[in-house]
């Protein structure tokens, strides 16, 4: 069974590591790709408004 799942997965997984991603096995078939880069995106500050 798990050489079943990583044959369905291996491409997209190798291509996903090639180019920085990481890779997690959510279940058979089935992977979560993530960008790291989003890791370094900051929560912009609310911006309090003047009333005159």
């Amino acid at each position: 069974m798990a050489w079943a799942d990583r044959e369905i997965c291996m491409e997209p997984d190798e291509f996903a590591h090639h180019i920085g991603w990481t890779v997690s096995r959510t279940g058979f078939g089935s992977r979560r790709y993530r960008d790291p880069r989003f890791d370094q995106l900051s929560v912009p500050h609310r911006v309090t408004e003047e009333v005159s």
